[in-house]
């Protein structure tokens, strides 16, 4: 059940990153932090050599606790792609506050030859609040650096998830995304609040979610059928540890459950000492993720049957992330 004919990668290139974000799985989380995988550029090239290279629509650099931008050889792997596939597609989310302007006047050239591509970054509230929940994270480094791959011709998108403590700021940091240059202002409702029914803590300041009802997302939590969201964009997902999975859920897991078939087999998955190919033919993995998809309590079934699904808002009109996933559109 591994995709056939891949058509997009979603890649954690590096498990490092700058920031303590409380809802991030990453914050507090000993087995990640003292074993931070990174994907060098010599590996990056083995695991997807330049045919299977030229097959791809869409190259996303993301994860699950890592930002992409710490990764050392970045520039060096959006270079390789597109050497060999100029068509191709990036998306690279990122809280922006790392690195300098030369490094993002360099990447934001590289993105200006690729129009197609974005560069979205999640700043969660103006200078008196965005690191509240983006802890360590320097607001005005992040608006230089904004400023500077814009400059160069990226094309961004500013990612904005509302909290009580700043949704009273999503109509000026709105304006000010529009007068940088930003491409579209997106306010991304998280269902994370749902996972715990409590606060979250930076310290002595307790996260909240936001009261304003335009923020009431819990009617489009709907219990549906499962749609794998990865099976129908022809997606795979590769962790920092070089380790394939159909998707970033499935990875999140990985760290979190002894019983996982990698638990009994670490290599079965691994992009170090195997290809994509013979980890797709494993009948082993086609067994794994049919187990997943018959249990009720297995990430898929939580994930991707509608009941969780963080939503999206661009200019007032709502509509849940996975249909952003599925059709493809710009921001996903």
């Amino acid at each position: 059940m591994f995709v056939d004919g891949v058509e997009a990668v979603h890649i954690e290139p590096t498990a490092r990153c700058n920031a303590g974000c409380p809802m991030c799985a990453r914050t507090g989380n000993d087995l990640i932090l003292g074993n931070q995988g990174e994907i060098t550029i010599d590996e990056f090239k083995v695991f997807f050599p330049p045919e299977f290279v030229k097959g791809l629509k869409q190259f996303k650099f993301c994860g699950n606790y890592g930002d992409p931008i710490v990764a050392r050889d970045l520039v060096e792997m959006h270079e390789y792609l597109y050497e060999h596939n100029p068509d191709i597609r990036f998306i690279t989310s990122t809280n922006g506050g790392v690195r300098n302007r030369v490094f993002w006047k360099r990447l934001g050239e590289l993105y200006a030859k690729s129009p197609q591509s974005r560069m979205h970054f999640h700043i969660d509230g103006l200078e008196d609040t965005n690191h509240i929940y983006r802890v360590g994270v320097k607001w005005e480094k992040v608006i230089a650096n904004a400023h500077a791959f814009i400059s160069a011709g990226g094309k961004a998108d500013w990612f904005f998830i509302p909290f009580f403590h700043n949704e009273h700021q999503v109509e000026e940091a709105e304006q000010i995304a529009y007068d940088m240059g930003f491409d579209t202002f997106v306010i991304k409702v998280s269902a994370r609040f749902s996972d715990f029914r409590k606060p979250f803590s930076n310290g002595s300041v307790k996260i909240y979610p936001p009261t304003d009802s335009r923020f009431n997302i819990e009617g489009m939590q709907v219990d549906g059928p499962l749609i794998c969201f990865a099976e129908k964009r022809k997606e795979i997902y590769v962790d920092a540890w070089g380790r394939l999975f159909p998707c970033c859920w499935t990875a999140s897991r990985f760290n979190n459950t002894e019983n996982w078939i990698q638990h009994k087999d670490p290599l079965i998955n691994s992009l170090r000492h195997r290809s994509i190919e013979e980890i797709h033919a494993d009948p082993k993995i086609d067994e794994w993720i049919n187990s997943l998809y018959c249990n009720q309590a297995s990430v898929c079934n939580k994930r991707c049957n509608g009941y969780y699904q963080h939503v999206i808002d661009i200019k007032g009109q709502q509509r849940p992330q996975k249909e952003l996933w599925y059709s493809g559109e710009q921001n996903d």
